[in-house]
């Protein structure tokens, strides 16, 4: 089905999201946006069949070689990310494994995606993160499971100083509106929304 003929599907920051910019002594160092409608399918493979399912994907997705844990792999037709050792995340793909590989799950509807930009990106999420995120250790295309005030997130790395940050989305409006505060010390822009992620 295109994806235009889906049902509309409201974002849970609706009722507090709202573009514009939010400058400190006229500068903004920190900018929003969230992804809508997103496309995220987990598949996660049976421990004895790891090397047939790796050797799936990278032929499904005609890529060179499968992401390591915490790693993932971005070009113009894939985001592809192992969150977990037999897990991964898809963006934006329709990659399902056969059932003797593994199991499909369809996460579309689970998660809000934001993505935080900027100088002080990093400085931003390590006020709530436990997680060492300069560019030495936290590299581009790395990912981490990780919470905010208790609610389960996955962090991804997309380049530098550039984050998605997934938050379920029953949880999604109160670490957005904490966001937003903690964000007041550094200038922000909120950006209109887009499509996937």
């Amino acid at each position: 089905m295109e994806r235009e003929c889906m049902h509309n599907r409201d974002s849970s920051l609706d009722s507090s999201y709202s573009p514009g910019t939010f400058p400190i002594n006229n500068n903004i160092t920190v900018k929003f946006k969230e992804y809508t409608y997103l496309n995220l399918k987990q598949i996660a493979c049976w421990p004895d069949t790891l090397l047939q399912t790796e050797d799936y994907i990278k032929e499904k997705l005609n890529i060179n070689s499968v992401p390591d844990f915490n790693k993932g792999v971005i070009n113009k037709e894939n985001s592809i990310w192992r969150i977990e050792p037999l897990k991964w995340w898809i963006l934006n793909n329709e990659l399902n494994l056969p059932d003797q590989l593994g199991t499909n799950l369809d996460l579309s509807h689970a998660f809000t995606c934001i993505n935080i930009i900027g100088e002080n990106a990093s400085l931003l999420l390590n006020r709530f993160l436990p997680i060492d995120l300069r560019e030495s250790v936290f590299k581009e295309w790395s990912s981490a499971s990780s919470a905010i005030h208790h609610v389960s997130i996955k962090l991804l790395k997309i380049s530098k100083n550039n984050y998605q940050l997934f938050i379920p989305r029953g949880f999604a409006l109160s670490i957005w509106e904490i966001l937003l505060e903690s964000s007041k010390q550094f200038g922000y822009e909120i950006l209109e929304r887009s499509q996937g992620a």
